[in-house]
């Protein structure tokens, strides 16, 4: 008795994959989180102090102003690190996504909730680049919200944090 095989009409076998189907299944799901999935943004809501605001959702404590110096990221460092506001000397500089974690993309020019005193410029992260951590570090650039990697040695504004929830 000769077996038949089991076809559907297309003409390929039952439990073969349509290879476009798949393609169109992954583009319609990157289309889907394009159009409809939320966007970084700032997480908030804040509660404003005199030098410092205080990021109601992380817990974190940010400098309200940067002090206008530019600095490279060695210096940037040290500087949060030995920062005192208010008696509080646990300052340090945030990794990128904690500096990510206040831009908020709602807004344009800058990107960042108005609260915050901010220059339109890059502002060091504590994070080195994997690929070259001794020679560079990301940026967060507060005028357009782009995150980028510079080298180390070159001059960009400093924002201190400090406390929080770890993982961000």
């Amino acid at each position: 008795m000769e077996r038949k095989q089991n076809r559907l009409d297309s003409g390929r076998r039952v439990g073969q994959r349509r290879s476009g189907s798949c393609r169109m299944g992954v583009i319609s799901a990157v289309l889907f989180c394009t159009l409809a999935c939320p966007s970084a943004h700032a997480i908030g809501p804040y509660t404003i102090g005199g030098r410092t605001i205080i990021d109601q959702g992380t817990g974190q404590e940010w400098q309200k102003s940067d002090d206008g110096r530019l600095r490279n990221w060695q210096d940037g460092l040290a500087y949060c690190e030995a920062l005192s506001i208010d008696s509080k000397t646990d300052w340090r500089l945030p990794n990128i996504r904690e500096l990510k974690s206040i831009v908020d993309v709602s807004r344009y020019y800058p990107v960042i909730d108005p609260a915050f005193s901010c220059q339109l410029s890059p502002y060091w992260s504590a994070s080195s680049v994997a690929n070259y951590p001794s020679t560079s570090a990301w940026v967060v650039h507060f005028g357009v919200g782009d995150d980028n990697w510079y080298d180390k040695s070159s001059s960009y504004y400093v924002r201190c944090v400090r406390g929080g929830l770890s993982g961000l």
